[in-house]
């Protein structure tokens, strides 16, 4: 009996030599979105609609806040009058300039102010598409910061949202670290928040170590749908192979 275990025990030091065992190092995370926006107005104007509260979700291209726009639409039609004016007078210079009854600097002065009457309605048009703020991605409302019926000025925050599609971990790890750690490098994201472990990978490592904590940050990139929020924080273990 005692040959056969010391056999035995030989023969399992000789495997253990001859292959990889690994290890696993295990850093904090912070789950993080591609897309966040504070998106503010860019009129001075009354908010009339806010069709969404915090939490709600949205789809690219809806509406977020709406804006009173009966000023900017009174001056686009205003404008618009003028272009119109403008034209038949440019048409009409053109005219009487093949009847050599006008100078050509004539014709070129109606022309300029046709060009002008038509740079200011391309300004109104755009002053009357900046009453509806819509959203630039798919995801969800994170905070309103006005409430309906208020007056803002130009510049001014209005609401807060984040996507929900595109998510990222950021995960800080020791220098020492980069011996191993690689680009492409699988890992798990453990969540004890919502008790969910998620297989992820080393999306990239930034080029620059902290000179006082000697730590570096690591992106991750997560499963796109993967049921995420923004905020939550996990643990990243990495199975690192490693050999005798």
């Amino acid at each position: 009996m005692l040959k056969v275990s010391t056999f035995a025990l030989n023969c399992l030091f000789l495997l253990t030599s001859a292959t990889a065992w690994s290890a696993d190092y295990e850093a904090p995370a912070v789950i993080k979105a591609f897309d966040r926006a504070v998106l503010s107005g860019e009129l001075a104007a009354k908010v009339v609609r806010l069709p969404l509260r915090p939490g709600d979700a949205f789809a690219k291209g809806d509406l977020l806040v709406a804006l009173d726009c009966e000023l900017y639409k009174a001056q686009a039609d205003k404008v618009a009058a003028e272009v119109a004016a403008a034209q038949i007078k440019y048409e009409n210079a053109q005219d009487l300039n093949a009847l050599y009854a006008i100078g050509a600097v004539d014709v070129a002065l109606t022309e300029s102010e046709y060009a002008q009457s038509q740079a200011e309605q391309r300004i109104a048009k755009l002053n009357t598409e900046r009453c509806q703020i819509r959203a630039p991605w798919r995801g969800r409302v994170v905070a309103l910061l006005i409430n309906a019926h208020e007056n803002i000025r130009q510049q001014q925050a209005l609401i807060e949202i984040v996507g929900d599609r595109k998510l990222e971990a950021e995960v800080v790890v020791p220098a020492a670290w980069l011996a191993w750690l690689k680009t492409g490098m699988p890992l798990h994201l453990q969540l004890s928040e919502v008790a969910v472990q998620v297989d992820a990978k080393v999306a990239a490592i930034t080029p620059a170590i902290d000179s006082v904590s000697q730590t570096v940050i690591v992106r991750v990139a997560l499963p796109v749908d993967s049921n995420l929020i923004p905020g939550l924080s996990a643990i990243a273990i990495f199975n690192v192979p490693q050999t005798q």
